[in-house]
């Protein structure tokens, strides 16, 4: 996490110094020019176009000053809370530390417990499921790094817990590396149903469901993605991003995965300047892993996989989706094999590891 501390007067130049040399994460400190008392940091000479400057380049700021200057200071760019950093407020006699926006994805209130334990200063937290003690949806999901869909309903989820109707957490046991979600989430009090319980019980509201699978349910409900999906690529010269992303999306509905499940995507070295390509990753937020025709080839034999004259000729290697696929999920087998689109071959594979992080 990237923190910025920022203050304006000469006792929150000092505790700015004081509590940036109390955390273990990379903090930088900006303090109102002729107030530092600190002689440490940066200086500047007006907030709201410091604020301008940087607000888009941390996760998170602590400001050490009014709570009502953080507010105004920070409306003009607010945007969404999926993507806003932390905010965090305290005063500069050091007393409070105040979780001012993006609580829980943002991780403004577990920056305020941290800010509050190093300064010794009372963490002030409003959010409704924190004050009721109560396990939240958006906690669970950045804790495990799980993707919300749809977002829209995460408000209706959250509100349903806090008011006490009967709001059931499930998890897909069939998920790879499924410990890895269940254990911490057992850790942080959730009780976690098998999935397999949606259609056989009806004690349950809402439900709040970890998996990969595409599912119908009748009653409201919040899906919390794990990313699983390694998607090999092959396309001609030339191939729009919106055209990838649709065969894409096609290719995961046909297996009954949710697109929101890609963890990345693989193709060869030689696509490593495809525009389309490129910007079909970006869209999706997800890494794009170039292999060499040595990588693709040796899969090839090893998998045995069908080869096209044409593609050797075109790239040097016989085939890219499915060996691009397997290469990047680790794999062994495919859960999709090669399929066609327009200009665009698509396979899919399950992630044993993220090996890329």
């Amino acid at each position: 996490m990237k923190v910025a501390i920022i203050s304006v007067t000469y006792k929150g130049a000092l505790l700015a110094d004081k509590l940036a040399k109390s955390l273990d994460f990379k903090v930088d400190v900006y303090a109102k020019a002729g107030r530092n008392k600190a002689d440490s940091g940066q200086t500047f000479d007006s907030l709201s176009h410091l604020i301008q400057d940087v607000f888009n380049h941390y996760d998170g700021f602590v400001f050490i000053m009014a709570t009502g200057i953080v507010v105004r200071v920070i409306a003009p760019h607010i945007q969404d809370k999926r993507f806003d950093p932390a905010v965090v407020v305290m005063d500069d006699g050091g007393q409070h530390a105040i979780s001012l926006l993006s609580g829980h994805i943002g991780r403004a209130n577990e920056l305020a417990l941290t800010v509050g334990k190093a300064v010794d200063a009372v963490p002030v937290i409003t959010t409704a499921t924190d004050v009721a003690g109560l396990p939240a949806a958006d906690v669970l999901a950045v804790k495990l790094d799980l993707v919300i869909e749809p977002f829209e309903q995460l408000k209706t989820i959250n509100a349903a817990i806090v008011n006490g109707d009967r709001v059931a957490f499930f998890i897909d046991r069939s998920l790879a590396n499924y410990t890895h979600f269940y254990l911490p989430a057992v850790e942080m009090g959730v009780r976690l149903f098998d999935m397999d319980e949606l259609e056989i019980t009806d004690e349950y509201d809402s439900a709040v469901v970890i998996t990969d699978k595409e599912l119908y349910m009748t009653k409201p409900h919040l899906y919390l993605r794990p990313a699983t999906l390694a998607i090999g690529i092959g396309c001609r010269r030339g191939t729009t991003s919106a055209e990838i992303l649709t065969a894409i999306e096609s290719c995961c509905r046909k297996i009954g995965r949710s697109p929101k499940s890609i963890a990345l995507m693989g193709t060869t070295l030689v696509k490593q300047d495809e525009v389309g390509l490129l910007a079909a990753a970006q869209q999706l937020e997800v890494p794009l892993k170039f292999f060499t025709n040595d990588e693709l080839q040796q899969c090839i034999t090893e998998q045995k996989f069908t080869t096209s004259s044409f593609v050797e000729e075109q790239i040097g290697v016989g085939s890219v989706c499915e060996p691009a696929a397997i290469l990047g999920g680790q794999a062994n087998s495919l859960l999709l094999a090669r399929t066609v689109h327009p200009q665009i071959t698509i396979a899919i594979a399950e992630v044993k590891c993220r090996w890329w992080e």
